[in-house]
């Protein structure tokens, strides 16, 4: 099947998959729930929320200094505005087809500073796996932080039948146990395993220490470390700063917003940009901070929309942008 069939068909999916939970949400919603949610929305501190959608574009600013950092080691300088600009446009192209952002980011380097689309795209993957390892870091972090929060909402609303006296040392035996039957397993049936997938194990693997070696190869690894952190501190941030122009929610702590970044970035990766798991997934998590479902839903679809206003307005203003401020490079193209 072709790659663009395959793609396509892929958007549909998961699209619709998106409109689905939207449909799922809201299906059983009483005039009551739906008066609450908009009540939520009509009192939100809209100021917050702008200043959420310009933390979002801040943190688009660090990306592009760190991608130019991945590219000086291939003697390629492409403009910072050319980079925020194709980083924008990249983000803009994703809500049309996921991942389409990666493959239009690179061939705008191309047209307009002559950065080899090849060699571009490997540092945006390498840049991907730089992203994949601080995330994973940050989840690391906040579940040894929030184990109880969360060990004691699950033991409440998915297994009911546990003694409320239970902590969370069943589950860790459990998880233990886990861990090692499946490395016995995994050692008895290696041979199997590996030929099955072996190779996308290893290219996996290969990716990750490709993504740290890159790190050693840019001018300054501190500072390309900084704009990593600072990057996800301001996808942090952008939420929290969301949860503050909502009454309810504006007291919550660290602990809750972070727990709520976690899931809602894991839900961003489950349908296009998010669209109907993400709302429902701040909804969750907000629930286990006794916030009213429905303000929690308004929230969530608040944090949603902070997203996608800041990729969408600074997306189509970069591809306003880029031909009028490269004058001389469609000139020599020309």
């Amino acid at each position: 099947m072709n790659k663009n069939v395959k793609a396509a068909i892929r958007f549909i999916i998961f699209f619709g998959l998106g409109i689905f939970l939207i449909w799922l949400s809201v299906k059983n919603l009483t005039q009551k729930d739906i008066d609450e949610i908009k009540t939520s929305l009509n009192r939100a501190n809209y100021i917050w929320l702008f200043v959420a959608v310009i933390i979002g574009a801040i943190s688009n600013v660090s990306r592009a200094m760190r991608w130019k950092q991945l590219l000086q080691p291939l003697n390629q300088n492409p403009k910072l505005s050319n980079t925020f600009f194709s980083v924008m446009v990249g983000y803009f192209a994703n809500y049309a087809v996921p991942r389409l952002g990666e493959v239009t980011r690179c061939g705008i380097l191309a047209r307009y500073d002559k950065v080899p689309f090849a060699e571009s795209l490997g540092t945006v993957i390498v840049e991907r796996i730089i992203d994949v390892i601080c995330f994973l870091l940050f989840v690391a972090i906040v579940f040894l932080i929030q184990f109880e929060t969360i060990w004691g909402y699950l033991k409440e609303n998915f297994l009911p039948g546990m003694s409320g006296k239970q902590d969370g040392s069943g589950l860790l035996v459990f998880v233990l146990i886990a861990v090692v039957a499946t490395g016995v397993l995994v050692f008895v049936f290696r041979k199997k395993i590996l030929s099955l997938f072996g190779d996308k194990v290893k290219k996996m693997i290969t990716g990750f220490a490709d993504g740290i070696k890159a790190i050693a190869k840019v001018k300054s690894p501190a500072l390309f470390i900084a704009h990593s952190v600072f990057i996800w501190l301001c996808y942090y941030v952008m939420l929290h700063v969301t949860f503050w122009s909502i009454n309810e929610t504006s007291s919550l702590g660290v602990d809750a917003v972070a727990t709520a970044f976690i899931l809602g970035t894991v839900m961003i990766m489950v349908t296009p940009g998010g669209i109907g798991a993400y709302p429902i997934a701040i909804q969750g998590v907000l629930t286990m901070y006794a916030v009213n479902t429905n303000v929690g839903y308004a929230v969530g679809w608040l944090a949603w929309l902070c997203q996608f206003v800041s990729n969408v307005f600074f997306g189509a203003l970069s591809l306003i942008l880029l031909p009028l401020l490269n004058k001389e490079n469609n000139a020599a193209a020309k």
